[in-house]
């Protein structure tokens, strides 16, 4: 087979091409420093200058669309001007918000962002941090009230989150396994209050609310990042999907009860939305694990044999 045959699913760009096009593209005094930083759904690199840090993120254009992609882009820089504290992307020489790179997978867009101050509480997250974040959260859902984007994006209804992630979820299982699944689908539609599809209950939402996607630094001071799965949805749907993510925290009922509080102290939620909080959780729970699966050629199929998949039930049953 010709080279020209061959079909690449993913490239990694070295971290000396990468500085190189970062200081071709951006006016940075001098980039002394680039190494490859981590892997998550794209590729992400640490830049210094003298002064400066900075994270250049490389999308994957198998992952996301290039309307998506500049759905979010557009939508971090609309919320730096409105005072929202997000690491935003930073202007080109050209004045874009990205600039795209020509891979053997095809185009792919890459922007730079500052690096946000402090550090991720992650599993150690505290109370009174949570409350912060939920407030912070509810400052940036009234914000985005007036965003207008000149892109599309995803709309993270029960369709999307939910049945189309069983569908995607069931060659991985068994039929025990695809059954309950199947019984939770039912028993959230059938009790997951009926809420309206106007704001504030709906609208943007960061789409990935967890204590490993903001920094906090020594002032108390929150920076939140990566809205890689932000979209269109229910605002209830945002505060489940934090509550999905600290299962694992050892005092997660009051972390939850702060995150809630610090939320209402900027936005008030219905009765409606705080029964259909926990069916969300839920939801969030399932949706994650359809992402693993709808990237699985990403990072493997080891990691979505029979253990990953008794861990995930295993935590979706604890919440009942």
């Amino acid at each position: 087979m010709s080279m020209e045959e061959l079909k690449y699913r993913y490239s990694q760009l070295s971290s000396e091409s990468v500085g190189r096009l970062v200081a071709s593209h951006y006016n940075i005094d001098e980039v002394n420093h680039c190494e490859f930083y981590v892997r998550g759904l794209h590729d992400n690199y640490l830049i210094k200058d003298n002064d400066e840090t900075f994270i250049l993120r490389i999308y994957r254009n198998d992952w996301r669309s290039r309307d998506e992609i500049l759905f979010e882009l557009e939508l971090l820089a609309f919320l730096r001007d409105n005072n929202s504290p997000v690491a935003y992307p930073l202007q080109t020489k050209s004045g874009g918000l990205c600039f795209f790179i020509k891979s053997p997978e095809g185009e792919r867009a890459a922007a730079l962002f500052p690096y946000a101050d402090g550090c991720a509480p992650g599993n150690k997250i505290t109370v009174a941090e949570s409350a912060l974040l939920g407030n912070t959260i509810a400052e940036l859902h009234n914000i985005t009230e007036t965003f207008k984007p000149n892109h599309s994006r995803i709309f993270l209804n029960i369709t999307h989150l939910l049945d189309e992630s069983i569908l995607a979820i069931q060659p991985f299982v068994d039929k025990k396994v695809y059954s309950y699944l199947c019984m939770l689908q039912n028993e959230i539609k059938d009790n997951l209050p009926k809420l309206s599809q106007e704001s504030p209950v709906y609208g943007i939402c960061m789409g990935d609310v967890n204590p490993t996607n903001f920094h906090i630094n020594n002032n108390d001071i929150i920076t939140l990042f990566d809205f890689d799965q932000c979209g269109y949805g229910y605002r209830a749907f945002e505060i489940g999907k934090f509550i999905s993510s600290i299962q694992s925290v050892e005092a997660k009922g009051d972390i939850a009860d702060a995150f809630i509080d610090g939320y209402q102290q900027v936005r008030h939620l219905t009765q409606d939305e705080l029964h259909a909080i926990p069916h969300f959780v839920k939801i969030s729970r399932i949706w994650v694990m359809a992402i693993h699966v709808y990237n699985a050629s990403h990072i493997g199929y080891k990691w979505l044999e029979k253990p990953f998949w008794d861990r995930h039930i295993a935590l979706l049953q604890a919440m009942d």
